[in-house]
């Protein structure tokens, strides 16, 4: 169908596969909602707007948007958004997450119907995506008087997805913990706000304000070395230390990369690990994400919510534990791709994906398991003095 002074808006891809392939990409509200972050981090956006109404969930952002021309690349789905070490980044210096090119797609989990709206240099244009898409493959162009945006103006993108078959949770201070949960990528020059009903949130930290949550900690790598002053020491002067800084894990490894030459790549692993004083009042909801897991990120994004049940020994002091560590090389352009199509977890047969494992089942886990049990025997020891 032509439009907008007889544009079109055609989508590459069967029409089938998407029927087939949108409802069950994605598991959960939340993953849905970091991969269109994750697209808003790329077009160099600064705010990240998730607003929550009765008849819709809206992710709005203020990055650079799109002309008419790039929509042809937006709907050329799964078509690979960098295959090279020079497209790996965006104009303005950021890494970009993305890679498959199968995000866009992650809003039909949860509605039939997704208006996308952009505007670029104060022009504006919009289309529906559908599950239900014609032969012809062409999507319904909006109109511009039908275009409107929550927050920005001359540049940005919008995602709404109307009529979705579930809502967010009600409480915002929840949205906001599993948001960082699985998205932990916000910093000053990037900002996820949430706005509900008549309350806002904004987010723009999430490793210092988990670190002040607990009794032991290890931090790996010079990256992650600020978050010590975050750190409350219960037991200072204490033989066993609760405060561990390493420096990163570096392991050399022979890897076959898409030119099909085998060449040498440091694996190296970074981030942090700790246990939590008390899992008291840590009770979650239907749906939410467990409070005690170990995530594996790369390139800023999630890519396992939890290895936990892959790496622990189900000790008792493995319900305290919650980490997250940034293997990067799990995203090298040049190399594989090892993610899973929906982007919640890696091929468990990967090198990369072996050697992180060995090293958190047999090294880190154990290490802060110790600085649990000996924050236990330190809290245990207070308890006996004042009696």
């Amino acid at each position: 169908m032509k439009g907008q002074s007889g544009r079109k808006y055609e989508l590459q891809l069967d029409p089938k596969i998407l029927r087939l392939l949108g409802p069950s990409l994605y598991t959960n509200i939340y993953y849905i909602l970091a991969e269109l972050i994750a697209n808003a981090y790329d077009a160099d956006a600064k705010n990240v707007y998730i607003i929550a109404k009765s008849d819709s969930i809206i992710v709005e952002d203020d990055g650079i948007g799109m002309s008419y021309e790039d929509t042809k690349i937006y709907l050329n789905v799964a078509a690979e958004t960098r295959t090279t070490e020079k497209d790996s980044y965006t104009k303005k210096g950021r890494r970009k997450i993305g890679r498959k090119g199968v995000g866009k797609l992650a809003a039909l989990s949860v509605s039939e119907n997704i208006w996308v709206q952009t505007v670029k240099n104060g022009n504006k244009l919009g289309f529906i995506l559908t599950k239900y898409v014609k032969d012809d493959r062409l999507l319904d162009p909006l109109k511009e008087k039908d275009i409107h945006f929550e927050k920005i103006t001359t540049h940005g993108t919008s995602i709404i997805m109307k009529k979705p078959h579930y809502g967010l949770n009600k409480n915002i201070e929840t949205i906001k913990k599993n948001l960082l949960k699985i998205f932990p990528l916000v910093y000053n020059n990037f900002r996820i706000h949430i706005i509900y009903n008549k309350t806002k949130e904004v987010i723009d930290s999430f490793d210092r304000e988990m670190v002040k949550q607990l009794g032991g900690l290890i931090i790996l790598g010079s990256e992650f070395r600020y978050l010590a002053k975050y750190f409350k020491n219960d037991y200072p002067g204490k033989d066993k230390k609760l405060l561990e800084v390493r420096k990163e894990e570096e392991k050399p490894l022979k890897l076959k990369n898409n030119a099909g030459k085998i060449k040498k790549y440091p694996l190296i692993i970074k981030g942090w690990i700790g246990v939590y004083r008390t899992t008291k009042g840590r009770k979650t909801g239907q749906g939410d994400f467990p409070d005690n897991f170990i995530s594996l990120l790369a390139n800023k994004k999630l890519g396992v919510y939890n290895i936990l049940d892959v790496v622990g020994k189900n000790k008792l002091q493995e319900v305290f534990v919650v980490g997250q560590l940034h293997v990067d090389l799990f995203e090298e352009t040049e190399l594989p791709d090892m993610a899973l199509s929906n982007r919640q977890g890696y091929k468990t047969d990967d090198e990369r994906y072996k050697e992180v494992v060995s090293f958190v089942a047999n090294d880190l886990l154990p290490a802060i398991v110790e600085i649990r049990t000996a924050y236990a025997a330190y809290g245990k020891e207070e308890k006996e003095k004042e009696n």
